[in-house]
C-alpha cells in the first residue's frame, strides 16, 4: 500500500476558451465601439466537405492561445516584425464573446433570422460585430443583420462589401439547396437595400468560374480580383483599389472572409479546396490594410477543423483574425 499522501488540491480545470481572451456577455452589454463577436456553428448548406460548424469552437481555442502569448508577456508588450510596432492586449473589456447563435440543422431560414438578429443587435448599440462560421451561407445573415441594423438607425447610408474567397458564390440557386447556401451567399448579399453590387468586390478569386456572374458583376461595376491579379499587382496595392472603391457612396465597410481564400497547400481544413491561391504573407498583408477600414461588420466562415488533424488551419485562420482586428484588440506604439 502506498504510504503517499492524498492530495486533496483540486483539479485544475481550464476556463472556457473565447475568441481572444473576450470577456462573456450579452447583448445587452454591447457598448459604442465594443468588438463582439458571435459564433456560427452550421455548415448544414455546405454540398460537399462538411465540419465548418466546428469553426467557432477551434478558433476561440486558438485565438486564446494568440493573446495568452500577449499576456505573459506583460506590460512590455511584444514587438510584431512585420510592421514594427510594439504590441499590447488592451483590457478585455473592450471585446466580448456573446456565445453562438441558434442554429437549426433542419430550417435554414430560422438560423438565418438567429444569425441576423445577433449582429443587428450589436450594430444597433454601436458595436461591430464578428461573426465566427461555420459555412459561407452564415456570412449573408450576418450581413443581413447589419444591413436591418442600418436601415434603422442610419437610413440612406449605403454599405460597402469586400469579400476575400477563393469564388464569387455568385449563383442564384444550388442543386437541393435552392437559393440560401454557402455557393449563393455573395448574391443574397447584393440584393440588400443599402448595399449595391456596384460597391461590391471580390479578392482571390481562383480556378473556373461562372462566366455569366463574371458579367453581371463587372457590367453593374463590382470589381473582381483574382488570385492572380494578387500575385501580378501585389496584396497591399489590391487592397487599397477595393477600399477606394467600395468607399465611393459608402461610409462603411463590411468584410467577408473565407479562409478558402489561401492556398490549400498552407491550409486543407477548409470545405471548398482551390489551389494556386493567396499565400499566408499576401492574406495578411490584404487584411493588415483593411483593419484600419470604417468596417461595419466582419465575418470569417470555411474553417473546418476535421479535415485538417495537424490543427494548423485554424492557427492560421486565428491569426488572419487577429490581423483584422489589430487595431481593435491591441494597443500599437511604434512606426
Amino acid at each position: 500500500m502506498s504510504t503517499q499522501p492524498t492530495s486533496h488540491k483540486p483539479e485544475f480545470r481550464p476556463p472556457t476558451s473565447t475568441f481572444f481572451g473576450a470577456t462573456r456577455a450579452d447583448v445587452t452589454q454591447v457598448r459604442e465601439g465594443t468588438l463582439a463577436f458571435v459564433g456560427m456553428p452550421s455548415d448544414a448548406t455546405h454540398s460537399s466537405r462538411v465540419g465548418t460548424r466546428f469553426g467557432p469552437r477551434a478558433l476561440r481555442q486558438e485565438s486564446t492561445r494568440l493573446v495568452e502569448t500577449l499576456r505573459a508577456a506583460g506590460a512590455q508588450g511584444l514587438y510584431d516584425t512585420r510592421s514594427g510596432h510594439r504590441v499590447r492586449l488592451r483590457q478585455a473589456t473592450t471585446h466580448i464573446d456573446i456565445g453562438d447563435a441558434r442554429i437549426d440543422p433542419l430550417d435554414v431560414g430560422a438560423t438565418t433570422r438567429a444569425i441576423a438578429d445577433l449582429t443587428g443587435a450589436i450594430a444597433d448599440r454601436g458595436g461591430l460585430p464578428v461573426a465566427i462560421g461555420g459555412d459561407h451561407y452564415n456570412g449573408y445573415p450576418a450581413a443581413l443583420g447589419v444591413s436591418e441594423s442600418f436601415m434603422r438607425r442610419r437610413p440612406g447610408q449605403r454599405i460597402g462589401f469586400i469579400q476575400i474567397d477563393g469564388h464569387l458564390d455568385f449563383g442564384d440557386r444550388l442543386a437541393a439547396w435552392g437559393p440560401y447556401n454557402h455557393a449563393t451567399n455573395a448574391r443574397r448579399v447584393s440584393e440588400l437595400p443599402n448595399i449595391d453590387l456596384a460597391r461590391m468586390v471580390w479578392i482571390g478569386i481562383a480556378g473556373w468560374v461562372d462566366g455569366k456572374d463574371v458579367e453581371e458583376i463587372e457590367q453593374a461595376g463590382g470589381l473582381i480580383f483574382s488570385a492572380e491579379d494578387v500575385h501580378r499587382i501585389g496584396a497591399v496595392e489590391v487592397a487599397r483599389r477595393a477600399l477606394a472603391h467600395v468607399l465611393q457612396g459608402s461610409d462603411h465597410v463590411y468584410l467577408s472572409i473565407d479562409i478558402d481564400a489561401l492556398d490549400a497547400g498552407f491550409l486543407p481544413g477548409t470545405g471548398s479546396v482551390v489551389h494556386s491561391e493567396l499565400t499566408p504573407r499576401q492574406y495578411l498583408d490584404l487584411l493588415t490594410t483593411f483593419s484600419s477600414a470604417p468596417l461595419c461588420g466582419v465575418d470569417l466562415v470555411e474553417v473546418s477543423p476535421p479535415l485538417d488533424p495537424s490543427g494548423r488551419s485554424e492557427r492560421i485562420a486565428a491569426r488572419l483574425l487577429m490581423e483584422v482586428l489589430r487595431e481593435r484588440l491591441f494597443d500599437l506604439e511604434g512606426p
